[in-house]
């Protein structure tokens, strides 16, 4: 009796109960960039968490740290991985959050991680750039500012000089 306990077949033998992330991964159509492999040693993950949030916010239209945790955390336990981070399982999982937008974010921040992978810094070209670019943009915002603050001072002179001088006037 205690032989024939356990009889018929286990969940992973019978194909009603298959991996149905992989059959979901097989049954996509999905990017070219999406069948490179990264490093992820070589890619500092600090500068990408804002860039997650900001496109989260334009996709979605929330922001929800728990997807961009989840996200982060499959990137940084993946960097320890040899294989590396796969981008379709991240799609699949994120994809209840996504929906149809999940392939284009996913396009985008693949082509930053594959682009920040080629860097010294590990810091992507596309963010470089757009740091330069505000940065020029405050700076001509703060040389607009110290132009009209300069404009004001001479005002304010200005109308000290004509206060004086009709109150001599009037004396």
């Amino acid at each position: 009796m205690a032989g024939n306990f356990f009889k018929g077949t286990s969940t992973d033998q019978d194909s009603r109960f298959g991996d149905k992330e992989r059959k979901l991964i097989m049954n996509k159509q999905w990017p070219e960039v999406f069948n490179r492999k990264l490093n992820m040693k070589n890619i500092d993950l600090s500068v990408i968490k804002p860039w997650i949030e900001k496109k989260m916010i334009q996709y979605i239209g929330i922001e929800d740290e728990v997807v961009q945790r989840q996200i982060i955390n499959y990137l940084e336990q993946q960097s320890e991985d040899i294989r590396g981070p796969d981008p379709k399982v991240l799609s699949i999982q994120i994809m209840g959050y996504f929906e149809k937008n999940t392939l284009p974010f996913m396009t985008e921040l693949w082509n930053l991680l594959v682009d920040a992978e080629g860097q010294d810094s590990g810091i992507p070209n596309q963010l470089l750039d757009s740091k330069k670019v505000e940065y020029e943009e405050k700076k001509k915002e703060l040389q607009r500012l110290q132009e009209r603050q300069k404009l004001l001072y001479q005002a304010i002179e200005y109308a000290e000089k004509t206060r004086k001088k009709t109150k001599t006037e009037q004396q």
